[in-house]
């Protein structure tokens, strides 16, 4: 991996931190919702749905950020 590489992924590891980031703000905002009353089905489903792309979108910034990890811990060479 040479430095344009390693600056390619920490630039996806960055996106897919500020996609989750997102993701998990929006769950948590229909979350804020709740009322003393059980939800409907269709508002359960919609959170449903939410939280499943909430924990894809965490998936994919855990396995960037592992990579990331790997190749600044093992190092890389500039190809200048």
């Amino acid at each position: 991996m040479d430095k344009t590489q390693f600056k390619e992924l920490h630039t996806s590891c960055m996106t897919a931190l500020r996609n989750y980031i997102t993701s998990a703000e929006l769950t948590a905002t229909m979350l804020e919702r709740c009322t003393r009353n059980p939800w409907p089905w269709q508002i359960g489903w919609t959170l449903l749905i939410q939280e499943s792309a909430e924990h894809k979108s965490h998936s994919i910034y855990l396995g960037t950020k592992r990579i990331l990890h790997n190749a600044a811990r093992l190092g890389y060479r500039y190809s200048d």
